[in-house]
């Protein structure tokens, strides 16, 4: 637990195993195929700060700041810039070139490569971000809950067209 005495921490994690995340405040059986993560061992967690429903897998390195409230700026889209100047910086050093798209994500060329959430979690303001090496748009795709398949083609090209990562910008 976040105390006065706790140091500013960050941790970098890499899943173990494939999961389903949703945001705080999603309910599962609406944004997800429930039969689908269950038939594919797709567990479902709870995150604690915000955001929609994404696959998780060892393709992500994820980047997590847990800090103290007068470290971080008081507004949140400012703590969100702060956090992803060193991402940027990152991607720019393998050539990627990578750039700030307000509010809370970092695009490549139009298309979105980190998304960021933040939450005050305790005592702790934490953000959160990632680097995506790769991903499995398909199992993306067949783990959300959508209407029809014409609507599941639509959210696949559109994520296709939406989402980038570091192998396809490399």
């Amino acid at each position: 637990a976040q105390t006065v005495d706790t140091p500013d921490t960050i941790v970098l994690a890499t899943p173990e195993t494939p999961y389903m995340c949703i945001g705080f405040f999603q309910d599962a059986e609406n944004e997800l195929d429930l039969k689908y993560c269950q038939k594919h061992n797709l567990p479902i967690i709870r995150r604690e700060t915000g955001g929609g429903a994404v696959y998780i897998d060892d393709g992500q390195l994820f980047v997590q700041w847990i800090f103290q409230k007068s470290s971080l700026p008081r507004m949140v889209d400012q703590r969100f810039q702060v956090f992803v100047e060193p991402l940027i910086e990152t991607y720019k050093f393998f050539g990627i070139d990578a750039y700030y798209h307000p509010i809370n994500d970092v695009h490549v060329g139009g298309k979105k490569i980190v998304g960021t959430g933040a939450g005050t979690i305790g005592e702790a303001e934490v953000v959160t971000g990632n680097f995506l090496f790769d991903f499995n748009y398909s199992t993306m795709i067949n783990a959300i809950n959508v209407p029809s398949d014409d609507f599941r083609e639509r959210v696949n090209r559109d994520l296709g067209q939406y989402l980038t990562t570091i192998q396809q910008e490399l």
